[in-house]
């Protein structure tokens, strides 16, 4: 692995850890390991997308996700099962929801806060993850302002708009402003084309004006080209 697929994937091996020691595992082989975080990986991958691909539907934006897009991802997955096949709830007249009730007691119950517990680490009882623990517990002044802008901290607040220095444009988007107003104005209007050909009309526009050529005999125009006898 190289870049920013191997930045991911060592920030998740920790939580694959801390899982596998929370289940009863105290060691394990190094490719094992990077196999169970692929796995996890590439499972949070198809979430992700699967709920991105259901905010589409319902709401038009995959920004715009709620708990039932979530749901439905978790369906997808096979992660809320038993389930029941949809023609057979249909001719129930009920929902299955067996699966999303053992989904519920599995996340409210003591194998999941024996995962959090074992994540925190160190008795860091404020920290909500490995993570943040971690980042405490080497920050000398107990805050985490220093990873600001990186990938493991918050990103940084926008700033606003550039300010250009000196001249009449104030800002960047000013700039780009005057810039395509500039490049609009100048480039001369094009003439329509039909498959690289001119259009009827400039072709019609240049007949209507060869009865006053020939009238007028204009200058330096060649006579027997003219004669249409």
């Amino acid at each position: 692995m190289a870049g920013q697929p191997a930045i991911f994937h060592a920030l998740l091996r920790p939580s694959i850890l801390q899982m596998l020691r929370a289940t009863g595992y105290h060691s394990t082989k190094g490719a094992v390991l990077d196999s169970l975080t692929d796995l996890a990986a590439r499972y949070l991958s198809v979430l992700c997308e699967r709920t991105a691909a259901h905010a589409i539907h319902n709401h038009g934006d995959a920004g715009d996700y709620g708990v039932v897009d979530i749901r439905l991802a978790l369906q997808d997955a096979g992660a809320l099962l038993p389930e029941r096949a949809a023609t057979e709830q249909a001719w129930r007249g009920d929902e299955d929801l067996r699966g999303i009730d053992d989904f519920l007691k599995w996340f409210s119950g003591p194998r999941m806060k024996e995962l959090m517990d074992m994540g925190r680490g160190d008795g860091e009882i404020d920290a909500t993850d490995y993570l943040s623990a971690l980042k405490k517990k080497h920050s000398k002044t107990g805050e985490d302002t220093k990873y600001h802008g990186s990938l493991i901290g918050r990103p940084i607040d926008a700033i606003g708009d550039v300010q250009v220095e000196g001249g009449a444009i104030t800002s960047i988007d000013e700039w780009i402003t005057r810039r395509r107003s500039a490049a609009s104005s100048a480039s001369p209007p094009e003439e329509p084309q039909t498959n690289g050909h001119p259009s009827p009309s400039a072709a019609s526009s240049g007949l209507s004006s060869v009865g006053d050529r020939l009238d007028g005999h204009d200058d330096g125009a060649d006579d027997s080209k003219m004669d249409l006898v």
